[in-house]
C-alpha cells in the first residue's frame, strides 16, 4: 500500500469510491439523495471540499488503483480551538479493503495535522458503514453527536396535551420568554455527563438568535404555552441542502432546536411539540425530518429515538494530547553552559 498526498488528479477516482459508498449507505438510509450514486456528482462534492481553505489529505494506492482517500479541513474557533474537520464525504475506501486502511490513512494525514497544532480531530461518518465506524473507533475516536432522520408518517397519532396547554407559532409578545429560554440548552449541556463548554459571554448571542426566529418566514417556531407561560419551544426549518451536501435527505425539514423549561419536563410538552411540528411539516409537503443531538445528553439521546428519529450519521471526535509536541520520550539536548551568551 502506498499513501501519498491527495492531489487534484485523484478526484475522479475518489469520486468513484465515494459514489459506491453512498450507494451502499442508501441501502440503510434510503432517504439520502440518489444523485450522489453518480460518480460525477460525487466528484463534484470532493471538488467542493478541496476548494475550502485549509483542506488537504491523503490518497492510498494499491498498485495503480486508488484504494481510499481521507480529506480534512484545518479550522480554528473558540469552541473547538484548532481542529481538523473530516466532512461526511471526507473519506471512503474501495470494496474489499478493510477498516485497517482508515487507520493507515489517518496515521499519515494526522501526522501533519498535529504538526500544525490541531489536536482535536472530528469526523462525520455514515452510521451504516461498518468499516468506517470500526476504523474510526479503533483509532480512539468516540461518539459526540448523533444525526437522526425519519420519514414523517402519513398519519400521526394525536397527543393529549396537558390541561390548558396551547401549541402555536411564536409571536412578538413571546420575545422576553424566548430570550429566557434561549439558554436552556447551553446550561443543560454544561452539566454532567455532557460537560459541553458554555461561555457566559455567548448568552446574549443565543438570546438574539432565538428571538430572531420569531416571525422568520423561512421556518416555524412553535411554542407551548400555559396561562401565558412558555413551557417549551421547537424550531423547524426547511433543509438548505447545498448541491454538494450528501448528508441531507431529500424533501426534508430540519428540527433545528428545541427545549422544554426545566419545571415543565415530564409533562409531555416536548412530545406534543414534536408531533405538532411533524404534522404541520407533512401538510406542507415535506416527506422527511432530520435532527441531531449530543449522545452524552441522556435526556436527548433517549427522547429523540422515541420520537421516531433513526441515527444515520455520527460525529466522532478524538483529542490528541498536545504535550506530544515535546513529550516524545527523547532526551532533551541542552546547550553547554557557557554563560549568558549561549542563550
Amino acid at each position: 500500500m502506498r499513501i501519498v498526498r491527495f492531489e487534484q488528479s485523484h478526484v475522479e477516482a475518489a469520486g468513484r469510491l465515494l459514489s459506491a459508498r453512498h450507494a451502499a449507505e442508501r441501502q440503510n438510509t434510503a432517504v439520502l439523495r440518489q444523485i450522489f450514486e453518480e460518480p460525477e456528482e460525487a466528484s463534484r462534492v470532493i471538488e467542493a471540499m478541496l476548494a475550502q481553505p485549509g483542506t488537504g489529505g491523503v490518497a492510498a494506492f494499491r498498485g495503480a488503483e486508488l484504494a481510499g482517500y481521507l480529506i480534512g479541513r484545518l479550522e480554528t474557533d473558540k469552541l473547538r480551538e484548532r481542529h481538523i474537520w473530516v466532512a461526511y464525504a471526507g473519506a471512503a475506501i474501495a470494496e474489499g479493503e478493510s477498516a485497517e486502511l482508515y487507520r493507515d490513512m489517518y496515521a499519515a494525514a494526522a501526522a501533519e495535522w498535529v504538526k500544525q497544532g490541531a489536536f482535536r480531530h472530528y469526523a462525520l461518518a455514515p452510521a451504516g458503514d461498518a468499516r468506517a465506524m470500526e476504523g474510526w473507533l479503533r483509532l480512539g475516536f468516540g461518539y459526540e453527536q448523533v444525526h437522526g432522520v425519519q420519514t414523517i408518517p402519513a398519519e400521526l397519532e394525536p397527543v393529549q396535551l396537558p390541561d390548558g396547554v396551547e401549541i402555536r407559532l411564536a409571536r412578538r409578545e413571546d420575545e422576553a420568554a424566548i430570550r429566557k429560554a434561549a439558554v436552556y440548552i447551553m446550561e443543560h449541556q454544561a452539566q454532567e455527563p455532557v460537560w459541553g463548554a458554555a461561555f457566559a459571554e455567548d448568552r446574549s448571542r443565543f438570546e438574539d438568535g432565538y428571538a430572531g426566529l420569531i416571525g422568520d418566514d423561512a421556518g416555524y417556531l412553535w411554542v407551548a404555552v400555559q396561562d401565558g407561560e412558555l413551557l417549551g419551544f421547537q424550531a423547524f426549518f426547511p433543509a438548505e441542502a447545498a448541491e454538494s451536501d450528501m448528508m441531507m435527505p431529500g424533501s426534508c425539514i430540519c428540527l433545528e432546536v428545541g427545549a422544554t423549561a426545566p419545571h415543565a419536563r415530564g409533562m409531555g410538552v416536548g412530545k406534543a411539540l414534536t408531533r405538532h411540528g411533524l404534522a404541520h411539516a407533512r401538510q406542507e409537503g415535506y416527506a422527511n425530518c432530520a435532527t441531531d443531538w449530543r449522545i452524552t445528553n441522556l435526556e436527548s439521546s433517549r427522547f429523540w429515538p422515541k420520537r421516531g428519529f433513526i441515527p444515520y450519521a455520527y460525529r466522532l471526535v478524538r483529542q490528541v494530547d498536545p504535550r506530544i509536541l515535546w513529550a516524545n520520550g527523547k532526551e532533551v539536548q541542552h546547550p553547554a553552559a557557557a554563560g549568558p551568551a549561549a542563550f
